[in-house]
């Protein structure tokens, strides 16, 4: 098996699990983890073993999200840090969904801004009855990125996906899946036996044709993914230029609630 530091990467049965896996950060994201998780990506499109693949947390936590407090401490200001960030978010959004085999997102525990978007951006998505969702970019300023901005009205509506934006509060398990969020919810104790049961299923399918039913329905969306993948981009940056944004870094440093100005 391959050697990573950030993801762990197991197979079994003609399906591979994908395990975010820094427990002492919540399995916040760093710009590591996404590269390696579009590596992880390409071993399962090259491995004609693997049928199905699954993408969870290690521990209780699906993962909190982009690893801010990481990022913070680098000599690089925060904007430089997001900006190289930038290019392997969009790598792995168009991976994962250009991967010709079925990926179950399992979302068991907290689920973040960026893990959301990798959630959502999976074929389906199952969480852990405890499991709480959220976009929380406007907790810090910043706009969704991920193509989230286009799948999320795609997923819930419009209005749904505004609320969802610009509160960026937590959201329990139950409630996303009665607004089209994700696909079920299942009790915490037999939440992986029964995922796995469902990426054994598909492993046992036509996963050719699966796969060629996957490319046909994102062939239709692509476009639409990449240009919002671009506006994304471009009101990130715009973001970083705001006050808003310098008071949610401080504010996130400092442990404490925001207190944005508009400005």
């Amino acid at each position: 098996m391959p050697e990573f530091e950030t993801i762990l990467f197991d197979k079994e049965d003609n399906v591979c699990t994908i395990t975010f896996n820094r427990p002492d950060r919540k399995n916040a994201i760093n710009a590591k983890m996404f590269q390696e998780i579009k590596e992880a990506l390409d071993l399962i499109s090259e491995d004609r073993e693997i049928r199905a693949a699954i993408i969870t947390g290690a521990g209780d936590v699906f993962s909190s999200g982009g690893d801010f407090s990481m990022d913070f401490n680098q000599a690089d200001a925060p904007e430089s840090q997001e900006a190289a960030a930038d290019v392997s978010q969009k790598n792995l959004v168009l991976k994962l969904v250009t991967t010709l085999k079925p990926i179950i997102a399992a979302v068991n525990g907290l689920a973040l801004g960026a893990a959301l978007n990798i959630a959502l951006n999976c074929d389906l998505v199952y969480a852990a009855e405890s499991a709480e969702l959220g976009t929380f970019f406007m907790k810090r300023a910043l706009p969704p990125e991920m193509s989230s901005s286009y799948l999320l009205p795609r997923l819930v509506g419009i209005h749904k996906a505004k609320e969802l934006i610009f509160f960026g509060d937590k959201i329990p398990a139950q409630e996303a899946k009665s607004i089209g969020l994700i696909n079920d919810v299942f009790p915490d104790e037999v939440f992986m036996e029964k995922v796995k049961e469902l990426a054994s299923r598909l492993a046992k399918g036509p996963t050719i044709t699966i796969g060629l039913v996957k490319k046909a329905i994102h062939d239709l969306l692509m476009d639409k993914t990449v240009q919002a993948l671009d506006i994304e981009a471009e009101n990130m940056f715009k973001a970083f230029d705001t006050l808003d944004f310098s008071e949610g870094v401080l504010s996130f440093i400092e442990k404490r609630d925001p207190d944005f100005k508009g400005a």
